[in-house]
């Protein structure tokens, strides 16, 4: 792991998860230098200290569909046009542009689901929101 540049892509605010935090920290034990992606939100605090680096993202959308399309898009191109040696998708609200850019610089990609995704409490009942990210998932 010596070196290796790992980008960890989350959709959510990386101060407060500390799955992540203990994940990049075991990277940096590792050797390698990791950088997490994740998103700003108007009232997010400064992350300082970490022995990584961080990226957060500010989008348009908090929530819904144009919410994970524009963080999957701003995703893709950053990811694009960064140096890596592999990619690591924190769930699967960022496995597209993960899977993508994996395949298209044939990088390895890390799949990390700490959870069914399709089974959280936010898509019970939401037949179709659901239906379109078991699908995804099946196709990836």
């Amino acid at each position: 792991m010596e070196g290796k540049q790992i980008i960890i892509a989350v959709s959510n605010d990386l101060l407060v998860d500390q799955r992540v935090h203990r994940c990049a920290c075991t990277l940096v034990e590792m050797g390698a230098a990791p950088l997490l992606v994740g998103r700003k939100l108007p009232d997010s605090q400064e992350i300082n200290g970490r022995p990584y680096r961080i990226h957060r993202m500010r989008l348009l959308f908090r929530k819904g569909p144009l919410f994970y399309a524009c963080y999957n898009v701003r995703l893709f191109f950053l990811l694009l046009f960064r140096k890596a040696d592999m990619l690591v998708s924190n769930d699967l609200d960022t496995l597209p542009a993960c899977y993508t850019v994996a395949r298209i610089k044939n990088l390895p990609l890390v799949y990390d689901s700490h959870e069914y995704f399709t089974e959280v409490p936010e898509l019970i009942g939401r037949t179709f929101t659901r239906n379109v990210w078991t699908g995804i998932e099946k196709r990836i």
